[in-house]
Parts: C-alpha cells; sequence; structure tokens
C-alpha cells in the first residue's frame, strides 16, 4: 500500500478521533440536552460521513492485506451501523419513526461486538494494535449491550439521565479504538519507502484526501457552532429578553415547597377593580431560565402585540416548564401541571381575575397540555386553543362544557395528526361543538397559519362559563 494511502487513513483516524473527544466533552457540559443543540443534527450527519470514510479505508486495507474475516465483519458491522445512524438521525426529526430506537441500536452494538471479535481472534490479530482494538470494541459493545438490556424497560425517549451518562463515560472510552488503530498504521507508514510511490496517486486515494479535506473544514465550523449553540442554550439572547420584557417575572411555592417559576403580562392601564379574563399559555420548550418561555409560547407572543394588548385586556401567566418535564399528557415525561394549576388559582388572590374567563393555549408540548389541563380540571376554563397536541378521549365528558377550537398539519410527523383528529371526535361523541381546523399539506409548524384565522381571539375572549367555577381539586 502506498504512502499515501497511510497518511490519508491516518488522517481520516485523526479528524475521526477529534471530533469524537469534541462530542465527548460536549456531552459532559449538557448531558441529555447535546441532542436539542440548533447545530447537533448537522454535526451527527458529518459523523456519519467521517465514519463512513475512515471505515471504507479501513475495509480497502483488509482486503488489500487479505483479512478476510475482518473485511468481511467490518463490511456488515459499517452498513448495520450506517443504517443505525440513520435511523436515529431521522427519529430526532420525525418522532414517530422511534418506535424500533432499541432494536435499531441493540442491533447496531451486535454488528460491533461481532466486528471486534474479529479482529482480535483472526487473521488480523497478527497485528498487534488492531488485536488491541479489536479486544476493546468487544468490551465496549459488551458493556454497551449490558446497558441497554438493564434499562430494558425504560423507553429510548426521552433520554434517561442514567443511560445517557453511562454512554457519556462508554463514547469516551470509545476513543482510544482510533488511537489504538493510529499507532498501527503509524506503525506500518514508517515500513513504507517514498521511492514506491507512484507519481500519479490512484483516483480513489485522491477523493479520499479531498473528503478528508472537506470533512475537516466542515467539523470545525460545526464546533464553532456547537460552541456558540451550548453558551445560547444557557443564556437568553437580545431577542428573547425583549420578548419577554412586557411580562413580569414571578414565582410560586407548593406545599410541598416546590417552585413554579413564571412571567405573566398585565392588561393595560390594569384597574385593580376591574375583572380580567385570564389567558394561560403553555411553552412548547423548557429552559432553566425564566425568561425564553415566552419565545417558545406562541399565544403570549401574539398577544403581547401592541394591537392584541389594546385591543384585549387581559391576564396572559406563562409558566416555566423546567428541564426534561412537561405539562402532561406526554408519555414517560414527568409533569409539573399539579403545580401550575396550583399557581393559576393563585393568582386570584394577587390580581384581579375574571375565574369564568380563564383560557388556555399551546403548542406541540403546550398542545398536550392544553388537553391535559381541561381533562384534568374542566371546571377552570372556559376556552381552549390546543395545537399540535394530543389529549385523553375518555376525559371528553367531562370538557363538553369548554370552548375548544383545536388545528393540526395533516403531515405532522413529530405529534400524529390522530391525537386532535380522536379528541374532537370524542368531544363530539360526548355532546360538544368543538371547533377543529386541519392543514391538509402542513406538518408540525402551523402556528403561522393558525394567527391567520378569521375571528381566533374574538372567539377566544367571548367565551364565558355559565357559572362560577366550584372550588378545584388539586
Amino acid at each position: 500500500m502506498t504512502k499515501s494511502f497511510y497518511q490519508t487513513i491516518c488522517a481520516s483516524l485523526g479528524l475521526s478521533l477529534a471530533a469524537g473527544l469534541f462530542q465527548s466533552w460536549l456531552h459532559v457540559q449538557r448531558g441529555i440536552d447535546l441532542y436539542r443543540l440548533a447545530s447537533f443534527r448537522s454535526w451527527f450527519l458529518v459523523g456519519d460521513f467521517i465514519a463512513l470514510l475512515t471505515a471504507s479505508l479501513l475495509l480497502t486495507y483488509y482486503h488489500h492485506k487479505c483479512f478476510k474475516a475482518a473485511f468481511q465483519a467490518g463490511l456488515v458491522a459499517t452498513v448495520i451501523s450506517l443504517a443505525t445512524l440513520l435511523y436515529l438521525l431521522l427519529a430526532t426529526l420525525y418522532p414517530l419513526l422511534g418506535q424500533y430506537l432499541r432494536v435499531a441500536i441493540v442491533m447496531g452494538v451486535l454488528a460491533s461486538g461481532v466486528y471486534g471479535v474479529t479482529l482480535a481472534t483472526s487473521r488480523a490479530r497478527t497485528r498487534p494494535w488492531l488485536k488491541e482494538a479489536g479486544i476493546v470494541v468487544t468490551i465496549l459493545s459488551a458493556v454497551q449491550l449490558a446497558a441497554l438490556m438493564w434499562f430494558k424497560d425504560i423507553p429510548p425517549y426521552p433520554p434517561n439521565a442514567t443511560l445517557d451518562l453511562i454512554q457519556q463515560y462508554l463514547g469516551l472510552a470509545d476513543r482510544i479504538v482510533p488511537v489504538l488503530l493510529l499507532f498501527n498504521f503509524i506503525n506500518e507508514l514508517k515500513s513504507v519507502s517514498s521511492d514506491k510511490e507512484p507519481i500519479n496517486l490512484p483516483t480513489g486515494v485522491l477523493i479520499a484526501k479531498a473528503m478528508v479535506a472537506i470533512l475537516a473544514i466542515c467539523t470545525t465550523v460545526l464546533a464553532i457552532q456547537l460552541i456558540g449553540d451550548n453558551y445560547s442554550y444557557t443564556n437568553a439572547s437580545p431577542r428573547e429578553t425583549a420578548l419577554a420584557k412586557p411580562f413580569e417575572e414571578g414565582s410560586y411555592i407548593g406545599p410541598q415547597g416546590d417552585t413554579l417559576l413564571y412571567r405573566i403580562m398585565k392588561p393595560l392601564h390594569y384597574d385593580p377593580c376591574k375583572r380580567y379574563p385570564l389567558v394561560v399559555g403553555l411553552p412548547a420548550s423548557c429552559w432553566s431560565d425564566n425568561t425564553r418561555q415566552i419565545d417558545a409560547c406562541p399565544i403570549a407572543k401574539w398577544l403581547a402585540t401592541d394591537e392584541n394588548r389594546r385591543k384585549y385586556a387581559a391576564f396572559v401567566f406563562v409558566p416555566r416548564c423546567p428541564p426534561h418535564t412537561g405539562w402532561g399528557g406526554v408519555a414517560n415525561t414527568p409533569s409539573v401541571a399539579p403545580l401550575a394549576i396550583e399557581a393559576i388559582l393563585s393568582l386570584d388572590k394577587a390580581f384581579s381575575i375574571d375565574a369564568q374567563r380563564r383560557y388556555v393555549s399551546g403548542v406541540s408540548r403546550g398542545g398536550y397540555g392544553s388537553w391535559h389541563l381541561i381533562g384534568t380540571h374542566p371546571e377552570l376554563f372556559a376556552g381552549a386553543i390546543p395545537v399540535c397536541g394530543e389529549g385523553d378521549p375518555s376525559q371528553a365528558p367531562g370538557m363538553v362544557g369548554i370552548s375548544v377550537w383545536a388545528f393540526h398539519g395533516a403531515k405532522d410527523m413529530n405529534v400524529p395528526v390522530s391525537g386532535s383528529r380522536n379528541m374532537v371526535n370524542a368531544l363530539k361523541k360526548a355532546g360538544g361543538t368543538p371547533h377543529y381546523t386541519e392543514y391538509g399539506d402542513a406538518a408540525h409548524g402551523i402556528w403561522e397559519e393558525v394567527v391567520k384565522t378569521p375571528g381566533l381571539l374574538d372567539w377566544l375572549f367571548a367565551q364565558k362559563q355559565k357559572n362560577p367555577p366550584k372550588a378545584s381539586k388539586i
């Protein structure tokens, strides 16, 4: 094999090692939230290309050295691993595809384990560093498989914090493999004479060199972006801070000492002698601060415009959703809905709120929460606008007294459109008269269409409970 080939495979392994170490560092910094960084999907995709290039060069080496078993096992492992990585990427884009996530991961780990055993026991073991790499791959695969089996009853989404911590350590340990492979190829490179180097390099080597250079540039750019994303994830931007400015900060401490942070916007020219409706806006995203939930709450931003503040005098309450929690209705996700209900009721003591005109709205996670709140506490709300959400149809009989206008995109791959359809049908069956708007060509991001609905806010603020609400049971 030529000196250029060895230099290329060393460069590819070096790039793989550098990218892996950076990702491990970022994983330790952000934990589960790593996967939520804006640039992570692009980083993940570039990482797949680096893995594919490195695997192709390794397979070329095995084939040239007549390491038949290593070549065959490596080829199978590469195909399965890349298919698994592609599936994982698609599952992050379209959660509905994630039902076989654990099976895909197990298949990838098993294929990697077989490859490791082959490296350590086949003819490739004559190269000491390859044998060591095979042993490390085998051990890591066994540990990862054991961890997956130990946590087999825990759904893959949302990510489990303990399992993710194990993955952090395994990911860091996995960086040993390219180091061992680098030692092997550096040793072989030393024995290759420059005199045997052809004047015109093979096309494959030239292409590989170019790909390493391009991927190195992409990796550098994305690493810089991820560092910026990491900063932005924990710090509100000037735009987000400006959006939150009309909303005063507040907090509610429950009987058990639990704290719910929130933002609340008072009506323009607030008069304590008058009673005003209350709009509860449930954010779609969870943050560690008490600022960015406004940007994640479309109904709050809509009502905070100068025009709507003048036209609709109302309180707008936006509770903060702590990281890795939700508003209820989402499987396997801790809910802060009970604390939110307590906070909503506590507002009656602090402000002049019309208890017969409470409304709730949210998109995505907030859509789930909207259905959940009116399902568990129908006595509190006069109207609801759940967008791209899902509820429990068995709770529909208790919701018939609430005016509901639901929205969904027919092509939504994040939250199935059946979530809204089933709730609307259940409400109709129970005797309710809900409004429902479905966008046939739209997916998950439909809020810009929702705000175009003629008279939507007029309809919302016209809703009023016929009788004063009874005391709510928390």
